[in-house]
C-alpha cells in the first residue's frame, strides 16, 4: 500500500475518533438550548449528555474485543455508519425521549470508533512509529474533548443546537470513504473466535452500574435505593467478571495485561487525564456562562486556548520523548495540570479574562504532557494486544470523565446550594434592615423567594434576577406609606427641615385672615409636602440601590467561592496521582 493511501486511511481514522471524543463534551454547552426548545427541565435534559458517556464507558472494551475477533476495519466501518446514522437521528429528534435513545446508540458507535484507531494506525505504519501515532491520536482526542464546548458554542451562535449532532454526518461520510480506501483488515491472531458473552454482560453491568451511580448520585441521592442498587449491581458484576475472565478461553478482558506495570499505571494516569479535562470543558464553561453571564460563544473563546495548548503540548512531549522518559514527561504534565487547577482556585467574579486564559493554557499544556500515558500504555504490550489494550486505556479515560462529572459537579452543586442559601439570607437581611416602604419589602421578599424557587433546575438565572430587580424598582415608585429617610443621613436632615417649613406654613396660614394670602400659603404647603415625598423617594431609591448592590456582591462572592473549592479539589486529586508517573515507563533517563 502506498504512503498516500496510508495517510488517507489514517486521516479517516482520526476523523472517526475525533467525532467520538467530541460528542462526549460538545453537548454540555447546548443543554440550555435543548431545554428551551424541547420545554424540559435540567434533570431530564442532562440525560442527553449522561447516556452517551454511559454507553461509551460500558461498551468500549467490548467493541475492542469484537474488532480483534471479526476484523478491525469491518467493525470500524460499522461504527462509523452507526455513529453517523444516529447523529442524523439526534439532529431530527423533536422530543426528549427519542433524543436520549438516539444518543445511547450514538454512544455505542462512539465506543467502537475510539479504541480501534490506535491498533489500525499501528497496523498501517508499523510498531516502530507507535509513539508518533499515539501522539497524533492523543492530541486530536484531547482537542476534541477539551474543544467540545468551544465548537458547540460556535455552532449554536451561527445555527441551532441541532447542528451539534448534524455536523457529524458529513464527517462520518468522509471518514467512511477514507477508511475504505486507505486501510486494510487486521485481527488479533492470537485469540480464538469465541466470544465471551458472559464477560460482555458482566462488564456492562460493572461499568454501567458504576457510571450510572456516579453520574446520577447527586440527583437521586447517594443513599437512595436506585443509587445503592446501582453500586451493588456494579460490585456484583465486577466480582462475576473477574471470576469469569479467569476461567474462559477467550476473555473479554485479559487480566494478564495488568501484570505489565507500565500498562496499569498508564491506564490510571489516562483516567486522571479524563477527570482533569472536565474542568476546562465543563466546570469553567459553567462558571463563565452562569456566574459571569457570558454567552456560549464568548465562553468558547476563553476555553479554546486550553484546546490549542493540548495540541501543542502533546507533540512537544512526543518530541521530548526521544531524549526523556515518559515517566518524567507525564510527571511534568500532572504537576503542571494541578498547578493550573490551583490557579483557577483564585479566580473571582472580577478576575480579568487574560488570567482565565492563562490558567486554561497552563492546564492544556499539562494535559498535553499527561496524554503521553496513551503512548506508554501499549508500548510494552505485544502488537496483537494493542487493540484490547487501547480499548482498556480509552475506557479508563471515559471512566475518568464520568468520575470528573460525578465528583466535581456533585461538590459544585452542594457548594452552589450553600451559596444560594447564603445569598438568600443576605438578600433578606438587606431588605429587612434597610429603610424601605412596607410594599417594597413585601414585593422584594416575594421576588427573592420566587427567584430561588424557580431557578432550582435552571442553568441560567440572570433573566429571573433581572425580572426580580425590575419588579422591586416598580414597587419602589409607589408613593403611599413612604418611610422617613434614615436617621443621620443628609436626606433625613433635608426632610426634617422641609417638614418644619410645612408645619410653619400651615401655622401661618391658619393665623392670617386674608383669603388670598391664606391660599398662597396653602399652595406653598402642598408644594413643600410634594418635596417631602420626593425626598423620601430619593432616599428610598438610594437605600434600595445600595441593598441590591450588596446582594449582587454577595452573589458574586459566594458563587466564586463555590467554584474555587471545586478547582482546588480537582488540583489535589490530580496531584495525588503524581507518584504513578514513575511507573509509566521502564526507561531510566
Amino acid at each position: 500500500m502506498s504512503n498516500i493511501r496510508k495517510i488517507i486511511g489514517f486521516i479517516g481514522l482520526i476523523l472517526a475518533m475525533f467525532m467520538g471524543a467530541l460528542d462526549a463534551t460538545i453537548v454540555n454547552i447546548a443543554l440550555p438550548d435543548i431545554m428551551d426548545n424541547l420545554h424540559t427541565g435540567l434533570t431530564d435534559t442532562s440525560w442527553v449528555a449522561t447516556i452517551y458517556v454511559l454507553a461509551m464507558s460500558a461498551f468500549i472494551i467490548t467493541a475492542s474485543k469484537l474488532a480483534d475477533i471479526y476484523g478491525r476495519k469491518l467493525v470500524m466501518l460499522i461504527g462509523v455508519i452507526v455513529f453517523g446514522g444516529f447523529s442524523f437521528a439526534c439532529m431530527t429528534a423533536s422530543s426528549l425521549f427519542p433524543l436520549i435513545i438516539y444518543r445511547f446508540f450514538q454512544g455505542l458507535g462512539g465506543a467502537i470508533l475510539t479504541p480501534i484507531v490506535l491498533p489500525m494506525g499501528i497496523e498501517l505504519f508499523g510498531k516502530k512509529k507507535t509513539s508518533r501515532i499515539t501522539a497524533v491520536i492523543g492530541a486530536f482526542g484531547a482537542i476534541a474533548a477539551a474543544g467540545g464546548p468551544v465548537i458547540g458554542g460556535i455552532i449554536i451562535n451561527w445555527t441551532s443546537y441541532h447542528w451539534i449532532f448534524g455536523i457529524n454526518v458529513p464527517i462520518a461520510v468522509l471518514a467512511l470513504l477514507f477508511i475504505l480506501m486507505g486501510t486494510h483488515e487486521s485481527y488479533d491472531s492470537s485469540i480464538t473466535k469465541n466470544i465471551d458473552w458472559l464477560g460482555v454482560i458482566f462488564l456492562t453491568l460493572a461499568l454501567g452500574g458504576l457510571i450510572f451511580g456516579l453520574l446520577e448520585g447527586r440527583e437521586y441521592g447517594w443513599t437512595s435505593q436506585a443509587i445503592v442498587s446501582s453500586f451493588m449491581l456494579s460490585l456484583v458484576g465486577l466480582v462475576l467478571l473477574i471470576l469469569t475472565e479467569r476461567k474462559v478461553q477467550s476473555p473479554i478482558i485479559e487480566l494478564s495485561l495488568f501484570r505489565e506495570k507500565t500498562f496499569t499505571a498508564s491506564s490510571i494516569v489516562y483516567m486522571v487525564f479524563g477527570f482533569a479535562i472536565i474542568v476546562p470543558s465543563f466546570v469553567v464553561n459553567y462558571f463563565l456562562q452562569n456566574v459571569r453571564n457570558y454567552s456560549a460563544l464568548h465562553s468558547a473563546y476563553l476555553i479554546v486556548p486550553a484546546s490549542l495548548a493540548i495540541a501543542i503540548g502533546m507533540p512537544l512531549a512526543t518530541k521530548m520523548y526521544q531524549k526523556l522518559s515518559a515517566k518524567l514527561l507525564i510527571g511534568i504534565g500532572i504537576a503542571v495540570t494541578a498547578g493550573g487547577l490551583f490557579m483557577l482556585g483564585f479566580v473571582e467574579q472580577n478576575t480579568s479574562k487574560g488570567i482565565i486564559v492563562c490558567c486554561n493554557i497552563i492546564i492544556g499544556l499539562g494535559l498535553g504532557f499527561m496524554a503521553m500515558a496513551l503512548t506508554s500504555s501499549v508500548k510494552y504490550l505485544p502488537v496483537t494486544k494493542t487493540g484490547i489494550g487501547s480499548g482498556i486505556v480509552n475506557a479508563s479515560r471515559y471512566i475518568g470523565q464520568a468520575l470528573g462529572i460525578a465528583l466535581l459537579v456533585t461538590i459544585l452543586n452542594g457548594n452552589i446550594n450553600t451559596a444560594k442559601a447564603n445569598i438568600k439570607e443576605e438578600a433578606y437581611h438587606q431588605i429587612d434592615h434597610r429603610v424601605l416602604s412596607t410594599k417594597v419589602k413585601k414585593v422584594a421578599r416575594e421576588e427573592i423567594r420566587n427567584t430561588f424557587k424557580t431557578s432550582k433546575n435552571s442553568t441560567n438565572t440572570s433573566k429571573k434576577q433581572n425580572t426580580m430587580v425590575k419588579r422591586i424598582k416598580q414597587a419602589a415608585q409607589d408613593k403611599s406609606k413612604l418611610p422617613k429617610p434614615k436617621k443621620g443621613s443628609d436626606y433625613r436632615k433635608l426632610y426634617d427641615a422641609n417638614e418644619l417649613m410645612v408645619a410653619g406654613s400651615e401655622k401661618i396660614a391658619g393665623a392670617v385672615p386674608l383669603p388670598q394670602l391664606k391660599s398662597s400659603l396653602s399652595s406653598l404647603s402642598m408644594g413643600q409636602k410634594e418635596m417631602s415625598t420626593a425626598i423620601q423617594l430619593l432616599a428610598q431609591k438610594e437605600e434600595l440601590t445600595d441593598s441590591l448592590k450588596n446582594i449582587v456582591k454577595s452573589k458574586n462572592d459566594e458563587l466564586s467561592q463555590a467554584f474555587d473549592q471545586v478547582f482546588n479539589i480537582g488540583g489535589i486529586i490530580v496531584l495525588v496521582c503524581l507518584p504513578l508517573a514513575y511507573m509509566t515507563d521502564k526507561k531510566n533517563q
